[in-house]
C-alpha cells in the first residue's frame, strides 16, 4: 500500500476563533497561509508522525479564476470536511486506481503563500469529484508544508498523530470493496461495528449519513499519550469528534 494519511481538513467559520479554541484544547497551532485563489486560508496542527489537521476558513475575498477553490469544503458548515492521502507518485497512483475502476480526476496544481512569503506547491487529484478523500503529492520540499520542529509538533494535550478516519456507511460490503481498491489492500476482519481498511475504519451507522449520501465522515482517530474521556469537546473542536487512541506503550491503553 503506497497511500498514506496526510492530513484531515476541518471547516471553520472564523479562523482566529478556531485557532484559539484548538489552542485551548491543548494543541499547538501555527498559521499556514493563503491559498492561490485567495478565497481560503488555513492554520495547521502538525503531529510527530507528520500527519496534521488543517483548519480551513474563508478569507472573504472573491476567488481568483483558474486556481483550485477549496471553498467547496466550507459549504456544509463547520466540521470534518475532507482528508488527503499522500503519495510520492501521483501519476502512478492515478493509473493504478483508474485501472481498478476508481474515478480519479485530472492532476490539479495547488499552492499557498506562507506569512514569510514562501510559496508552497503541491499537486492533487480528486476521487469521485470530491475531497473525501483526495490524493496529494508535494512539488516543493515536504518540510516547507509540514513542520518537523519539536516546538510545533509537541502538544500540551499529548497528541501524537492521526491513526485514521472513521466513516459511517449505509452499505458495508460496497464501501469495503471501494476502499479495498483504493488502498490495494484486503479489508480487515469486522470488529464490532467497524472494519479497518488502510487508514479508514468503516462503521455501520445507517442513520448518520445524510439521506442523499451513502457515507459520511464521523470521527478522527487521534493518537494520544494518555486517553482521557471528555478531553475534546465537539463544540470547542468546531464540530469534530475525536476518538482517542492510546499511543504504543501507554499503560492506560484500553
Amino acid at each position: 500500500m503506497t497511500l498514506q494519511l496526510d492530513h484531515a481538513v476541518i471547516a471553520v467559520a472564523d479562523l482566529d476563533a478556531a485557532v484559539q479554541d484548538y489552542r485551548d484544547l491543548g494543541f499547538t497551532v501555527v498559521r499556514g497561509g493563503v491559498h492561490a485563489n485567495r478565497a481560503t486560508h488555513n492554520a495547521l496542527i502538525t503531529f510527530a508522525d507528520e500527519t496534521y489537521l488543517e483548519l480551513l476558513a474563508a478569507t472573504g475575498e472573491p476567488p481568483i479564476p483558474g486556481a483550485i477553490d477549496f471553498g467547496v469544503l466550507l459549504r456544509h458548515g463547520e466540521g470534518l470536511a475532507g482528508y488527503a492521502l499522500r503519495t510520492g507518485d501521483l501519476d502512478g497512483e492515478r493509473a493504478r486506481l483508474r485501472a481498478g475502476g476508481v474515478a480519479v480526476g485530472e492532476v490539479i496544481p495547488g499552492e499557498r503563500r506562507r506569512a514569510d512569503g514562501t510559496v508552497i506547491r503541491w499537486k492533487l487529484a480528486l476521487l469521485d469529484g470530491g475531497f473525501a478523500p483526495f490524493l496529494i503529492e508535494d512539488v516543493t520540499p515536504r518540510e516547507g508544508r509540514i513542520a518537523r520542529d519539536l516546538a510545533v509538533t509537541a502538544h500540551a494535550n499529548g497528541a501524537w498523530g492521526l491513526r485514521g478516519i472513521e466513516i459511517a456507511v449505509r452499505e458495508m460490503d460496497l464501501a469495503a470493496e471501494r476502499y479495498a481498491r483504493l488502498f490495494g489492500a484486503l479489508p480487515g476482519p469486522a470488529a464490532g461495528s467497524g472494519r479497518a481498511i488502510g487508514c479508514v475504519t468503516l462503521r455501520e451507522a445507517p442513520n448518520e449519513p445524510a439521506p442523499q449520501s451513502t457515507e459520511a465522515l464521523v470521527a478522527l482517530q487521534l493518537v494520544v499519550e494518555r486517553v482521557q474521556e471528555g478531553r475534546f469537546s465537539p463544540a470547542r473542536a468546531h464540530g469534530v469528534r475525536f476518538r482517542q487512541v492510546a499511543a504504543p506503550g501507554d499503560p492506560h491503553a484500553r
